[in-house]
């Protein structure tokens, strides 16, 4: 297996970025970098130097759209994969994924979270969901835990036993659409309750005012014309933290990221111009 560098993998994500561009600019439906890409395009106008993957959100509501976009224009050589798609497909993970179909990549958690949706292994771009939440905490992180309890028996089906835990998917897609429904006018918004990554302790840093998310806005990205957040200064303090901002020091920016930190987190093995399942 010929093992590429992040500038290759990179590449092949901005060519799935401008794609997923190109169709929702046409059928009118918003989405937004977002997470650990749209740090990367305020600090660095581009990804952040040591980061290994790419992140989108398109709010909840969207997501039939976008899913019927795919299907109408997306381009050949890219799949779509998601559980409203297919329902093999993992539900605790981002709620779609767009794949180069002729690539190989092995993620980090591949035992625990396999991909069940015969669609190859393939270089991807997360594509996160953002909807509604309550504007109190305490509500948040209980709606929060109803997911989490889900993890262990879901991997013990699926990972463990190889069992497709059908049920319990459906369940959890049920218990999502519940409070993105419920919640579709509260003035805060977060990622779906159901991906269960998301730190209790932590709800704050989880959690925005709509008017730090919408309306998305045009902004630059490894030269490439895409999308952001309203406020992204706001929401890389809020769930970063005002350090994960660059500061200027003696006249230089600086980096305040520790250094034995600044290593890709997502990768295990990676090939281009093999499809290996």
């Amino acid at each position: 297996m010929r093992v590429v560098d992040l500038k290759e993998l990179r590449q092949i994500q901005l060519e799935i970025l401008d794609d997923i561009h190109r169709f929702c600019v046409s059928e009118s439906i918003k989405y937004s970098l977002c997470f650990g890409t749209l740090l990367g395009a305020i600090r660095h106008k581009g990804y952040i130097p040591w980061d290994d993957d790419a992140d989108i959100v398109i709010d909840y509501f969207d997501i039939p759209r976008f899913i019927e976009a795919c299907q109408k224009d997306l381009s050949d050589e890219f799949v779509l994969e998601g559980y409203e798609i297919n329902k093999k497909a993992n539900v605790l993970v981002p709620t779609l994924k767009m794949r180069y179909k002729n690539s190989y990549l092995k993620e980090e958690n591949w035992f625990w979270l396999p991909n069940r949706c015969g669609t190859g292994s393939g270089f991807f771009v997360d594509i996160c969901a953002f909807m509604g939440v309550p504007e109190d905490k305490k509500e948040h992180k209980k709606l929060l835990r109803k997911g989490k309890a889900a993890v262990v028996p879901y991997c013990f089906l699926d990972a463990l036993l190889r069992i497709h835990p059908y049920h319990l998917k459906k369940k959890l897609k049920d218990y999502e659409r519940q409070i993105a429904e419920k919640y579709k006018d509260s003035p805060y918004v977060s990622q779906s309750v159901i991906i269960p990554w998301q730190e209790l302790d932590d709800v704050h840093a989880n959690s925005f005012k709509r008017e730090v998310i919408y309306p998305f806005k045009e902004f630059d990205f490894a030269g490439h014309k895409l999308f952001s957040f309203n406020q992204p200064d706001v929401f890389a303090s809020l769930r970063y933290g005002e350090k994960s901002l660059r500061i200027k020091k003696d006249g230089q920016w600086v980096d305040p990221y520790p250094k034995e930190k600044r290593f890709s987190k997502h990768l295990g093995a990676y090939s281009l111009n093999r499809s290996i399942k």
